[in-house]
């Protein structure tokens, strides 16, 4: 018997009335309180449902959405991920760092499920800097170490690879592709399902929209990103 239930709280009526008070035994006597006691167990059904609601480490359902709303308004939507995952990407998302190279690229790795390639042509820990074989500070240098050529002619610039996680674009339609093409996709005359889209064509998963818009409030302030789907 399941606490509070409507059997819990008849056995508990029950057991505290004095014994020759009612003329009725079972079933009329539980009957009458039966009805009442469905009230109640409904009634304490629903204030359970109501405080688990009050927490984002309870929430549920449509009201888990509703606090990501109250908490970062569009910033972060659901995107098809059920609740447990969509809690801990909202609680991750309140208490990110923000406004630094690290909190740009945590926050696109918890929205896309991957770590983006982040590269500062001014960044010497991007760029690494040539080195003799005996040097104190690394080795860099063709064939040695790994870094990219430097521009000081980029100050505040990041160039950025996202690979997107969830899939996006516009459900059970292929792109468009022909059977030359070292990769081919389901899209053509005659083959697989496809159909043209325009500005206002609803798309799904993560969208670029919504990966352009966590870059720009999570980037480091005066700086420009630079981005490139892979």
């Amino acid at each position: 018997m399941t606490t509070r239930s409507s059997d819990d709280i008849v056995a508990k009526v029950v057991s505290t009335i004095p014994r020759r008070w009612f003329k009725w035994v079972p079933p009329i006597r539980n009957a009458v309180i039966g009805g009442a006691a469905d009230g109640a167990a409904w009634c304490y059904g629903l204030i359970g449902y109501a405080r688990a609601q009050t927490r984002l480490a309870s929430a549920y359902g449509i009201w888990l959405d509703l606090l990501a709303r109250d908490f970062v308004a569009d910033f972060l939507v659901r995107g098809g991920a059920n609740d447990d995952t969509f809690r801990a990407r909202l609680r991750a998302t309140i208490l990110q760092e923000r406004v630094t190279r690290k909190g740009m690229i945590a926050a696109v790795t918890a929205l896309t499920g991957n770590t983006p390639v982040v590269f500062e042509p001014w960044h010497t820990g991007d760029t690494g800097a040539y080195s003799g074989a005996g040097a104190k500070y690394g080795q860099f240098g063709y064939g040695v170490g790994s870094g990219g050529y430097g521009n000081m002619n980029l100050p505040a610039q990041i160039f950025m690879k996202v690979k997107r996680g969830a899939p996006s674009g516009v459900p059970n339609v292929g792109g468009w592709s022909n059977k030359n093409l070292a990769i081919t996709t389901p899209g053509g005359y005659g083959a697989g399902s496809w159909e043209y889209l325009g500005p206002s064509t609803r798309l799904s998963g993560i969208t670029d929209a919504m990966i352009y818009d966590v870059i720009n409030k999570t980037k480091p302030t005066g700086v420009t990103v630079w981005v490139a789907f892979v």
